[in-house]
């Protein structure tokens, strides 16, 4: 689909606000959380920003991935493409993380590294929305899918690890503040050593000891036999992750869950177990000096032991946002993986649930035609006729929906002309220009999506050929609500941060243009200006914009609209 020109108009301040979603963590996902955001075994604050503001460096060869991740300057690397020939043992495509403050981002959803990856002696790194896949597990002390050693201040998002042949994602060797989240470990194939996520290597680990300290929040376990994780030494926080079970994967072999072993402390909280046997297991911890809390999970079709032993630990860090654990498994399954569009996408956890069927059907034929024929000489239509656009044509067609906001039209059209055509579709508060594509023939009829503002009742929807040029034919379309507008001109309709602190009358603002693109960002905003689209969004040109907000305690994300 091409959108070409497209323009928004006003409502009198507007702020749209998502329709219903999947229940989602408060939290400002451009932001790390957990053990990653603290120096050591404290409360003293560390800011993970890898690369920073560093200007991106997009690599197409592995090559070039190898010498950006290991220099001394600060990199904000994008991958383009596959990377890699893949590997089996301990030979083959490695990257060797040595650098510090880097971000490395996948381009785009799915993106694959077929090399291994090792973080070691490295600090501030950020990972995401990168897929590895090993060759399939063996017990032959074979390379990690990712390691990270002796590194600290590390956060792993959006990321996924299958089928590694020693493990998934290890932490070892005096590595200490790691965060993962939303993402995915997993085998798929049965193996006796499908063994995911080890922490530390042996009972025998001097560098590790007080550190290790891994959170583990919004993560998915799919059909892996035991480490999930195992860990020694650290004080680790496993929380708001799912585990599934699958027999046919881990049939005939030993499958244990969470385990805390010699001097591990582990928080295990909020999370949900489906069809796991020993989710929670106990029997590495053989003198005693570890623990395993075990708070408010849900075990669904688990066998085997769900009991914790000993004491764990409070973390020092927030995380008020935390879901509860009958929300978890909705949450995980939408949210987690290799599934960024982009690489500034931070907001990937919060979810739209699939797209609604269509509100209303509308044929354009029913519609008052001006300079234009309602034809029914080509088949292939729906309904009773379709229009035929001559130059300067147009027809309106009324469309009625319950609530003020932005509407998908999907639209039926067939253009058997030798170029492609343009229409500009309007309402009273919007307009948008749509080119349609050559369909080869009259008859060959396509979709073509157009996103419109409309207002609550009853709309006249024009159709109308651009500049005096022909248009295509078209047929029915779909009218689709997808985000849902309020008027809050003169009103309090727009709340301030909601659950932020009540000491707290200013908040850290964040706007960026529907594309995703950055425009601004401003510190210590009034809250109650929050209201005041003109005050928001003063100096802005007329358009629609995402407005991010963020004070302590609370996080918000709306739609707002300039003048």
């Amino acid at each position: 689909m091409k959108i070409l020109n497209q323009k928004w108009s006003v409502l009198p301040v507007l702020f749209l606000v998502m329709v219903p979603v999947l229940s989602m963590a408060a939290v400002d996902q451009c932001k790390p959380i957990g053990w990653a955001t603290r120096s050591g075994r404290t409360s003293t604050p560390f800011e993970v920003t890898g690369g920073g503001n560093a200007a991106p460096i997009t690599v197409t060869t592995l090559a070039d991935l190898q010498k950006y991740a290991k220099d001394s300057s600060p990199r904000v690397i994008y991958i383009d493409g596959t990377l890699g020939d893949g590997w089996n043992g301990k030979s083959g495509d490695r990257v060797d993380i040595t650098g510090s403050n880097k971000t490395i981002i996948g381009l785009r959803p799915g993106t694959e590294l077929k090399a291994v990856v090792y973080i070691k002696k490295a600090s501030n790194i950020i990972l995401r929305n990168i897929v590895i896949k090993g060759p399939g597990s063996n017990a032959d002390q074979a390379w990690d899918n990712f390691n990270i050693e002796n590194a600290q201040n590390i956060w792993v998002d959006h990321c996924e690890f299958w089928d590694g042949q020693d493990g998934n994602a290890d932490v070892v060797k005096g590595a200490d503040n790691v965060t993962f989240t939303w993402c995915k470990f997993g085998y798929t194939r049965k193996s006796t050593h499908n063994l995911s996520n080890l922490i530390a290597s042996s009972d025998d680990e001097p560098a590790s000891v007080g550190k290790l300290n891994i959170t583990f929040m919004f993560n998915w376990w799919v059909a892996a036999n035991q480490r999930k994780p195992r860990c020694r030494y650290g004080n680790v926080h496993v929380i708001n992750n799912l585990y599934t079970g699958n027999s046919s994967i881990t049939a005939g072999t030993a499958v244990l869950g969470v385990s805390a072993g010699v001097q591990c402390h582990v928080r295990t909280e909020k999370n949900v177990f489906i069809d796991e046997n020993d989710p929670i297991y106990n029997g590495n911890n053989t003198d005693g000096s570890g623990g395993n809390e075990v708070i408010d999970n849900i075990f669904t079709r688990c066998s085997g032991n769900t009991k914790g032993q000993g004491t764990s630990f409070t973390p020092p860090y927030d995380y008020s946002f935390a879901l509860p654990a009958s929300e978890v498994e909705a949450a995980v399954r939408a949210g987690a993986g290799a599934n960024l569009n982009s690489p500034t996408e931070c907001d990937a956890n919060y979810v739209e649930p699939p797209p609604p069927t269509p509100d209303k059907q509308y044929q354009a034929d029913k519609g008052t035609a001006t300079n234009s024929f309602i034809e029914t000489t080509n088949a292939g239509y729906h309904g009773d006729a379709y229009v035929n656009f001559d130059k300067g044509g147009s027809v309106i067609v009324p469309v009625k929906v319950d609530v003020a906001g932005e509407y998908k039209f999907e639209i039926d059209f067939a253009n058997g002309s030798s170029e492609d055509r343009s229409l500009v579709i309007s309402s009273a508060i919007d307009t948008a220009t749509s080119v349609f594509e050559k369909t080869g023939a009259w008859n060959t009829w396509k979709t073509q999506e157009v996103s419109l503002m409309l207002t609550a009742g009853e709309n006249s929807v024009k159709f109308a050929t651009l500049d005096g040029s022909d248009g295509p034919n078209i047929d029915q379309f779909d009218v689709t609500l997808v985000k849902a507008a309020i008027d809050t001109s003169g009103t309090d309709a727009v709340p301030l941060l909601a659950g932020a602190s009540l000491l707290s009358n200013v908040c850290d603002v964040s706007i960026y243009g529907i594309d995703g693109r950055f425009v601004r960002s401003q510190k210590n905003f009034p809250q109650s200006s929050l209201r005041n689209s003109g005050e928001l969004l003063s100096g802005l040109r007329a358009g629609v914009y995402l407005v991010r907000t963020t004070a302590p305690g609370a996080y918000r994300q709306f739609f707002a609209a300039a003048k």
